[in-house]
């Protein structure tokens, strides 16, 4: 047998599942024959006629091959795959066209025995042309495989029958040589010529391909957990030998075994363990020994976290279950496609996701679920809707496909447990996690002796010590080695040991030291920068990147600039903040442990700073003047994303609180947001008069304030735009942000294709992050995530703009796409009436309105904070101790402080600073010089003696007077004996001249007056 044609019939075998790869080369002709009359004569029982008449020549001439090369090695198992293709002839004439088209095209028994006998060497030309109808079956196979391919038949058939026609076009073509008796030289340049069509088919296919998933992608809106799943992965390999309990454990291994088919109960599984106890790495195990199961099974895995808007809702894990299995099933792409064409833009009514994500699954063979952390859900009702909806799906399967079906539920045991009832569990605690700790407790201790040069004997019975005092609880093991291995010497090492926290309390307390250990940091700036940094990661509304909070310690609010190059860290964000957090390889900045979100810091100020720090970046004159590729290259920029979209949110949180004690904060705020609206107000004329109650008693606190009408129209535009999936007009805006976020990247783009040095790049790297050609929507994650490359970028923003897309890939409604959903019906009903008359159950243009009204309801207000302190008392506690200063029983009495008291510190006095051109005064400096750009921006008043150029008329005016000899005073004069004392130099103004005589010039003048008097005449 022809090697290349032996390969495709290996490769043909890898895509059969467990039943028809057995029954499939034992398959024989009569075996195929009954099967067809079989089925002839139920179809006739049922009037039903599809024609198997056209299979008459395809079984003809195969048998008559079948007989001929029988005597040769592996022939009739070949035969085998061959013959039972043809098994599935559910999808009626359009399966038997196939098969009658392979019938015409083959030669007759007379020519086969002629090749044989007379010309061998065009034996080959049918090897290969064989090589093509072994395609054919393995597409036809793979596609008549899936379990619910009936259901996927009318939306995904055509694009599947239009690329087989492809392969027996070809194939056709290879066999007319055969007839033809074309020499091997003929066949040869036949074959080169195909060759290259091939790669061009191939390429015109992958490309649709693409550009289809690409589309799905943008509908879908997943998120992307392979990140996470790489970094846990890679977290473990660092300790081969921890986790592997899990894989022994007998309920996991009952629960695991594809194997095992014979059961009938629905195959779930709770696993519980305290926080801290490893559940989320054990998780990433299971994902990865799922991804190693021959054959394969579909695993879907999401890791769910309740800070992360992304993460913490049943939406957001079945648009990215449906993304997964996309990825692990290719042939469900023309499926979602199709729906993907006939919805809206994105994938938001409840109903439709439901339904897919359920023929999803029951379309797979064997799927594995992890559901890591449902604790984390946004709510306790949104954990219990999730798990019943997994139980529902798997507990409603007959009872012998619940095999299929695995489930994994992963969560603290709590108040919630009722939720798991009656399912098999497994307890993370103490006995499980023992070994595992005493492994990764032995590493770290190597640590220790490389780093102190202590004995082996003592780093051993410091691992003992500390595997004993976990207690199951990995993440506590993790902070204590953190602490170990950072001391810098034995007797700092002694002394920790002796503090080791024991009791309960534990991991607070661990905390506590890891809070203590910045408390103690030598330097005042390092433990500032710390302290502000964990504020800000703990309100941040999603994984802050590293550049942004470069970006944020970067602003420069006195000089009003960004000065990264100066200002930016310089030493890692770990060792900043003692290990309570950790940078990913894309930068992202992630918690150590969602639990070291600890309640120290006092969350409502952190959120009224941080509204108020974005607020004051968006108003720097970068953003009012074209920007530059100076500007862009200086990292003005970086944290422009963040800014524009999360202003609004944190100033939502920081006003949820009605409790006095933020009045300066809030002062400040206001101010900030007055200045806002002077410098982007975009003059809109969208109406605003239903306003809620929630809004308009959250801004309640700014009615006093000037341009109230204006911050209310733009909080309430704003919020519209950023939950808005469609085109909003510029007039619809309140601030002209999109504007500005178009020329902020064409510039940025400009400076990344123009220059090449790996410097810039490097730069820029650091100043923006990867993948710098964003989507220019606010409401979509690219506007942040972005792409690597233009093209990609495009092609994402023509789903936007063109979102209904016609489901015939020939047609330039598919490429091109129509804006609304009516026009597409217009276009289908015109130009292809035959699909139109067809039930695809796609949901209505009615049906996609009433799901977003759904699914978009007006925010509720969010759960009020409590009134707390920067630290609670066993913090405030702690801080007494660092800082004998600090009176702890006074912190809690003054909740209004926000960082702990420098009594060292002179208090500063509040300055006020008015403007000179309408009066209105300013607390911030800062906010005072943007104020002022609005009665004239740049523009500059030019002195025309000198050429100095002042901002503001009355500074030129007040500059002038140095030019005119009748308002100048002069330093010096003519003493009582006659002599001048003096410099000579003249001044505008009286105030000026004292200036000048504070100075070591003017003292020397003064010095020289008072000789003179006193020496007398």
């Amino acid at each position: 047998m022809c090697p290349s044609l032996a390969a495709h019939i290996l490769d043909f075998k890898e895509v059969l599942n467990r039943r028809n790869r057995l029954k499939f080369p034992t398959t024989t002709v009569a075996d195929l024959k009954q099967y067809i009359i079989n089925l002839q004569a139920k179809q006739h029982a049922e009037r039903r006629q599809p024609g198997f008449k056209r299979l008459d020549l395809f079984l003809k001439r195969f048998e008559d091959f079948g007989e001929l090369i029988k005597s040769l090695p592996g022939a009739m198992e070949f035969m085998g795959f061959v013959w039972v293709t043809a098994c599935h002839p559910d999808a009626f004439s359009n399966l038997l066209d196939v098969y009658a088209q392979v019938g015409r095209s083959q030669p007759s028994l007379a020519m086969y025995k002629e090749l044989f006998v007379i010309e061998p060497e065009l034996t080959h030309i049918l090897s290969v042309a064989y090589n093509d109808i072994v395609i054919v079956n393995k597409w036809l196979v793979i596609y008549f495989q899936q379990r619910l391919w009936p259901e996927l038949f009318s939306t995904t058939w055509k694009r599947q029958k239009s690329r087989i026609t492809r392969v027996m076009i070809r194939m056709t073509s290879r066999l007319d040589l055969v007839n033809s008796r074309a020499n091997l030289a003929q066949f040869d340049f036949h074959l080169h010529e195909t060759a290259l069509q091939d790669e061009q088919l191939l390429a015109t296919i992958e490309s649709e391909n693409l550009g289809r998933k690409q589309a799905v992608h943008a509908w879908l809106k997943p998120t992307d957990m392979e990140k996470e799943q790489d970094y846990l992965e890679r977290t473990r390999s660092d300790y081969p030998h921890t986790c592997r309990w899990l894989l022994n454990d007998r309920t996991f291994k009952e629960w695991f075994d594809p194997q095992q088919t014979t059961t009938t109960l629905p195959k779930l599984l709770w696993m519980n363990g305290k926080p801290g106890s490893g559940k989320t790495v054990l998780a990433s195990l299971v994902v990865q020994e799922a991804r190693k199961l021959k054959p394969a099974s579909t695993v879907l895995f999401f890791y769910f976290m309740q800070e992360d808007t992304d993460r913490h809702t049943f939406f957001s894990m079945a648009r990215t279950f449906l993304m997964q299995i996309l990825e692990q099933n290719p042939d469900t792409l023309d499926y979602f496609y199709s729906k993907c064409c006939g919805s809206g833009i994105l994938l938001s009514s409840r109903a439709l996701i439901e339904d897919l994500l359920k023929l999803a699954l029951a379309n797979c063979d064997s799927t594995y679920i992890v559901l890591d952390g449902l604790d984390q859900c946004v709510s306790r009702k949104e954990r219990g809707e999730v798990v019943r909806w997994f139980r529902d799906v798997t507990e409603d399967l007959p009872p012998h496909m619940r095999h299929r079906f695995h489930c994994l539920f992963i969560s603290q045991n709590d108040s919630a447990r009722k939720d798991y009832r009656d399912l098999a569990s497994i307890t993370v605690d103490a006995d499980k996690n023992e070994d595992d700790i005493e492994e990764f407790s032995k590493i770290q201790s190597k640590r220790l002796v490389a780093k102190l040069g202590i004995s082996e004997k003592e780093a051993s019975e410091i691992a003992v010590s500390v595997s004993a005092s976990a207690e199951g609880m990995f993440l506590f093991a993790h902070l204590v080695w953190i602490n170990l291995c950072g001391q810098s010497s034995i007797h700092a090492l002694e002394e920790e040991m002796k503090s080791f926290p024991t009791d309960l309390d534990r991991l607070d307390k661990i905390y506590a030291q890891r809070m203590q250990a910045i408390m103690n940091k030598p330097v005042r700036a390092q433990r500032e920068e710390a302290l502000m940094l964990l504020g800000r990661l703990v309100c941040a509304k999603r994984s802050l990147k590293l550049h942004e909070v470069q970006t944020m310690i970067s602003i420069d609010l006195d000089r009003r600039v960004v000065d990264f190059d100066r200002r930016h860290l310089r030493v890692h964000l770990v060792e900043l903040c003692e290990s309570l957090v950790d940078v990913r390889e894309d930068g992202t900045i992630e918690w150590v442990h969602m639990t070291a979100k600890s309640a120290y810091l006092d969350v409502v100020a952190e959120e009224l700073r941080l509204a108020t720090l974005c607020i004051n970046y968006l108003c720097l004159p970068s953003f009012r003047v074209p920007s530059s590729e100076e500007s862009v290259l200086a990292g003005e920029y970086g944290l422009m994303e963040y800014a524009m979209i999360y202003w609004l949110r944190h100033l939502e949180a920081g006003l949820v609180s009605s409790i006095s004690g933020y009045d300066d904060l809030r002062s400040d705020l206001a101010e900030a947001l007055e200045i806002l609206v002077e410098q982007h107000w975009n003059n809109p004329t969208a109406d605003i008069r239903s306003i809620s109650n929630h809004t308009r008693d959250m801004l309640e606190t700014f009615r006093g304030c000037q341009s109230y009408l204006r911050i209310q129209t733009a909080v309430v535009l704003t919020d519209k735009e950023l939950k808005h999936f469609g085109d909003t007009r510029p007039e619809q805006s309140a601030l002209d942000f999109a504007g500005i976020v178009a020329a902020v990247r064409r510039s940025l783009e400009a400076v990344v294709q123009n220059n090449a040095d790996p410097v810039t790049a490097n730069n820029l790297e650091l100043k923006y992050g990867i993948h710098l050609f964003r989507c220019p929507r606010f409401s979509c994650k690219h506007f942040t995530e972005g792409f690597s490359t233009p093209d990609e970028r495009e092609s994402h923003i023509e789903r936007h703009q063109r979102p209904a897309r016609c489901t015939d890939e020939h047609c330039r409604g598919s490429r091109i796409g129509f804006e609304t959903q009516a026009q597409l019906e217009r276009h289908l009903k015109e130009y292809h009436p035959d699909t139109t008359d067809r039930c695809h159950n796609f949901p209505t243009e009615e049906e996609i309105n009433e799901s977003l009204r759904e699914t978009l309801p007006e925010s509720e207000p969010e759960a009020e904070h409590e009134p707390e302190g920067l630290y609670d008392n066993g913090m405030a506690q702690l801080l007494a101790e660092a800082d004998p200063a600090v009176d702890p029983a006074r912190e809690e009495a003054a909740p209004l402080s926000t960082r702990p008291k420098d009594t060292s510190k002179r208090r500063k006095m509040k300055q006020s600073y008015e403007c000179a051109h309408c009066g209105k005064e300013f607390n911030k400096k800062f906010n005072w010089q943007s104020h002022l750009a609005s009665h004239g921006g740049d523009q500059r008043h030019i002195c025309p003696n000198c050429g100095k150029a002042c901002a503001r008329s009355g500074d030129l005016a007040r500059h002038m007077k140095l030019h005119n000899p009748d308002n100048a005073v002069t330093c010096g004069g003519i003493l009582s004996n006659g002599q001048q004392w003096g410099c000579g130099r003249s001044f505008a103004r009286v105030d000026i001249l004292r200036s000048h005589h504070k100075s070591k010039q003017g003292r020397r003048c003064i010095a020289a007056r008072d000789t003179g008097e006193q020496a007398g005449p």
